[in-house]
């Protein structure tokens, strides 16, 4: 009897509310939720984006590409496939990363800054938010290929067109310059405090969108105009960061939520899918010989010594641990990225002494013993490639370069994928975007056009993960 008394005062209400005062439930806190804000500030907008591409570079899908390098060696459930190659190269494994990235937090939330600092006259924050532009737009670009820029978070377009993955590049150029233009216009203040990553420091977004120029220029540089690419990077990483203060790293606390998400990933419920890879503790005590920088990834083993897995396969209870903690920071885009940079389009350009001073001055600067070069073809340049590798760790660029270099010539893993018995070389487009944009390519290549296979590495072994890659 009271059920039936509450379904029918239920049901009376509807009525009760179009029969009575069209007025008795509105009002500022009756009419807005305060919890759901229909708008923000280009500044709110800014801090959102910045936490999202912490976020993006130290969570899955993008762990897998320095997984897929051999950075980090997958050993249980489902990173044990992944390092595999397994479960990951279908239409699910980037959906999420699709979306966030071209949604909320990504390129739809630079769009709208863009637009609200043009307004305002705040261009020193338009300058901010379109490095972070860029580094989204660039990334895309990396991962997939050809993919929507012009018309991408244009208001009223459902379906936006796929621009050619060069052109997408060159738009990402030209981003960095307008950006480099207004950070130096001096009109309106900046960030201020909403920006966590480089606390409205102008001069360390200058160095950074020239970093990220000469990384995309070195990107594209297996081209015909490789020359005049390897020219341009050099220009760029000259004038880019120039000291690890002024490194751009995901930032972390002990506050709830603000902990590093892959020391979140390690001591949640996935502890145990991945460990260290034997070969990146190789590279460093062996190829790069520094003694000082295998404490700051690692633990030693139980018995005392830096030891790795395999992809695939656990060596077991000796493996070393990851000396991560919830407040790592994480590298973005960073002096050594810069240097390495400059030093390899220096090698590039026929400069070898000059590369080599560029490589034996950031080892003096961080501390190092001078590099070790191996007496093989390239040596230099392996040495130089080396270092990146073994001092980006976790950064997505270790596997761009690995494509774009096969450096370094990783080994099959323990047990490879029928189907993939190589690294994947790109990710699929996510089912969401199949499913709703009748644009999408209808063939997906292996592999984008700037990252054609490589037979052999440098030292002219043959490239053992992509030689053995169906096409170009």
């Amino acid at each position: 009897m009271k059920k039936s008394l509450k379904l029918a005062l239920v049901a009376a209400l509807p009525a009760l509310a179009l029969a009575g005062c069209s007025d008795w439930l509105t009002g500022e806190k009756l009419s807005n939720n305060p919890n759901k804000p229909t708008s923000a500030t280009s500044e709110q907008l800014f801090t959102g984006i910045e936490v999202s591409v912490m976020s993006l570079w130290e969570t899955y899908p993008m762990n897998l590409l320095p997984l897929w390098a051999q950075q980090i060696a997958g050993v249980q459930r489902q990173w044990r496939d992944y390092a595999n190659y397994l479960s990951s190269t279908d239409n699910q494994a980037a959906d999420a990363l699709w979306n966030q990235m071209y949604g909320g937090g990504g390129i739809a939330d630079c769009r709208r800054v863009d637009s609200l600092t043009t307004a305002s006259g705040n261009l020193v924050l338009r300058g901010q938010n379109r490095v972070l532009e860029a580094l989204l737009a660039g990334t895309i670009a990396d991962i997939w290929g050809d993919v929507p820029f012009n018309q991408a978070a244009v208001s009223g377009v459902v379906a936006p067109t796929f621009d050619p993955q060069a052109d997408v590049y060159a738009h990402v150029e030209a981003l960095l310059d307008s950006a480099i233009v207004d950070l130096a216009s001096a009109q309106g203040n900046g960030a201020l405090a909403a920006d966590v990553l480089l606390a409205n420091d102008i001069a360390a977004w200058t160095a950074v969108a020239h970093t990220l120029k000469a990384r995309f220029y070195m990107h594209t540089s297996r081209g015909a105009d490789s020359t005049t690419r390897f020219q341009l990077a050099a220009a760029e990483a000259a004038q880019g960061i120039s000291t690890p203060d002024a490194d751009l790293n995901a930032v972390h606390t002990t506050n709830a939520g603000e902990a590093n998400l892959f020391y979140s990933f390690l001591t949640g419920p996935r502890a145990g899918d991945v460990e260290p890879s034997n070969v990146h503790i190789t590279i460093i005590a062996d190829s790069t010989a520094d003694p000082d920088l295998l404490p700051v990834f690692y633990n030693p083993g139980t018995t005392g010594l830096f030891i790795g897995s395999q992809a695939g396969q656990s060596v077991g209870g000796e493996v070393s641990s990851f000396a991560i903690g919830p407040t790592t920071p994480m590298p973005l885009v960073t002096y050594a990225e810069n240097q390495m940079l400059l030093a390899e389009a220096q090698y590039r350009q026929g400069l070898a002494a000059d590369a080599q001073t560029t490589l034996t001055t950031f080892r003096t600067n961080v501390g190092a013993p001078a590099p070790r070069i191996p007496a093989v073809p390239n040596g230099l340049l392996l040495a130089i490639l080396w270092e990146k590798y073994a001092r980006l760790f976790l950064n997505p660029e270790v596997y761009f370069d690995y494509l774009r270099t096969c450096v370094p010539n990783i080994p099959v893993p323990y047990a490879p994928a029928g189907d993939f018995p190589f690294v994947p070389a790109r990710l699929p487009y996510g089912y969401t975007e199949e499913i709703s944009n009748p644009n999408l390519p209808p063939v997906q290549p292996l592999a984008n056009a700037n990252f054609p296979k490589n037979l052999t590495d440098p030292a002219g072994n043959p490239c053992i993960e992509q030689a053995s890659r169906p096409g170009p």
